[in-house]
């Protein structure tokens, strides 16, 4: 008897529409996540190229600059300090450059 009961209360269920709950399996995302942060920002190398030249002719006086190249990508944050090169009587110098504040300022100091 407990046989048919059980058959009994299958078939109930298969026409009651009685389904078990299974929650669907998860899967890795494959997409990106939103990126809450603030891009970083960066100094323009043309515009830094262009001033440092500047400050080397008319700050230190010296005539025979040639070419100046500087780092791609240097980050706008205060302290922050990098090398460019600066073609001086035909001889690569180094220039020290310090980045002063947020606003993209920078210090120059005499080429060595």
């Amino acid at each position: 008897m407990t046989r048919r009961f059980l058959a009994f209360l299958g078939l109930c269920c298969v026409l009651a529409g009685c389904t078990a709950s299974v929650p669907a399996p998860v899967l890795p995302s494959r997409s990106t996540p939103a990126s809450t942060s603030a891009p970083v920002k960066v100094l323009d190398p043309v515009a830094v190229r262009d001033g440092v030249r500047k400050i080397l002719v008319e700050s230190f006086h010296i005539a025979d600059v040639g070419g100046v190249s500087c780092p791609v990508g240097q980050p706008v944050s205060a302290g922050r300090a990098f090398v460019c090169t600066a073609q001086i009587g035909g001889t690569a110098k180094r220039v020290p450059i310090t980045v002063l504040d947020a606003d993209g300022r920078y210090r120059v100091d005499p080429p060595g």
